[in-house]
């Protein structure tokens, strides 16, 4: 039997760059997506993504690199000519049109039979539970009714590729996790290839098929959610994804035989000391010893109770730690640790029975440690 032919990229961007006189805010941008993907594009507040969004749609001019979109060349085409659907955070919805006409505005302008158009809607307006809505104008709908509206304008298009510009951001909080869930029952249920510009890593995390991290105008990694979480490629990306992010904590690491002896300072005494058995950082050779960033997420840093299988002495070992603050989160409680000159975080049990000022015994799982360089952030 053949095997099945990889899918030719839907979106392909190549050696993108995109400069504002002497300041390049977007620099070789190399990004493929395949049919049906969620791709989220993440970062902080002026990292570029919403600049590359723009790219993509043609609304802003690139300065060098090609974008092609269902394996056609789109670098020069208007936005009209790209074959794709926008949904904005502003909505951009007609007020004195009904939902039935905002939906259907693109249809009536690509002069689609009445009876055609009429069937499209009423299939996005099942879709997305507004059916009851059709006959109202924007100004009688909740934020997240306005919302549905337009992703419904997009929908209905049945484009090849969908960009959303946080479309979520002017919506409250409760009403963000219930449109985040609507949005990936939509994608499971379109397969539709969607490009998604966010902020918020964990809109990212539960949306993305894949994730694009950016800071400064540079891609710095791009990879499945849990590639992103568990091996992020450089400590930026640790500390940004994550909530809490990732505990990035400085330390030493000795090479002894078969494992690392790790020592991270602590402000009240001794250095916590653990032992690694994993394979460590490859630069590390026998007998030597380096000074580096050890990552550890809350989780891996935990009260005894949460581990059903017990401390091993490997993988799994047990210190004593003095905590700092106790933080009650409902399903969880968060301690604070000075370690390593920063404020690490555990995650404990709910009703872990501990106080501030308490030194009590730490869990750190080291089958998820992290080792990133000092100087360049890197990961080791």
């Amino acid at each position: 039997m053949n095997a099945a032919m990889p899918q030719d990229p839907i979106l392909q961007i190549s050696r993108l760059q995109k400069r504002y006189g002497d300041v390049n805010v977007l620099k070789d941008i190399d990004i493929s997506m395949a049919p049906g993907e969620f791709l989220v594009l993440v970062g902080p507040s002026g990292c570029g993504k919403s600049t590359l969004l723009s790219c993509i749609s043609g609304l802003t001019d690139i300065s060098s690199g090609t974008i092609r979109i269902a394996g056609k060349d789109r670098t020069n085409d208007e936005p009209a000519d790209r074959d794709i659907a926008m949904v904005f955070q502003s909505y951009a919805l007609f007020p004195n049109m009904s939902v039935e006409r905002n939906i259907g505005f693109g249809l009536e302008v690509r002069k689609v039979e009445e009876a055609e158009k009429k069937r499209k809607v009423a299939e996005v307006a099942d879709l997305l539970k507004i059916e009851h809505l059709l006959h109202r104008r924007p100004a009688e709908l909740s934020g997240g009714q306005r919302q549905r509206v337009a992703m419904g304008r997009a929908l209905v298009r049945e484009p090849k590729l969908f960009l959303f510009d946080e479309p979520l951001s002017n919506l409250d909080a409760k009403l963000r996790v219930t449109m985040r869930t609507e949005i990936k029952r939509i994608h499971q249920t379109t397969n539709a290839s969607i490009v998604y510009v966010t902020h918020d890593q964990i809109e990212a995390m539960t949306l993305a098929s894949r994730i694009v991290v950016m800071k400064d105008g540079v891609v710095q990694q791009i990879g499945t959610p849990q590639e992103i979480y568990n091996k992020p490629v450089n400590a930026f990306v640790a500390d940004f994804m994550g909530a809490p992010s990732m505990n990035l904590m400085t330390g030493t690491a000795t090479r002894e035989g078969d494992h690392l002896r790790l020592q991270i300072p602590t402000p009240d005494g001794p250095p916590l000391e653990l032992f690694d058995y994993g394979p460590g950082p490859e630069t590390l050779s026998a007998g030597g010893t380096a000074e580096l960033t050890i990552g550890l997420r809350p989780e891996a840093m935990t009260d005894l109770g949460l581990r059903s299988g017990g401390i091993d002495g490997r993988s799994l070992q047990s210190a004593d730690c003095l905590l700092d603050v106790v933080e009650p989160a409902g399903a969880d409680t968060y301690a604070v640790i000075q370690l390593g000159g920063t404020e690490a975080v555990a995650r404990l049990s709910a009703d872990a029975p501990v106080t501030a000022g308490q030194r009590v015994p730490i869990a750190f799982d080291l089958s998820k440690i992290s080792y990133f360089d000092i100087a360049s952030g890197n990961r080791l």
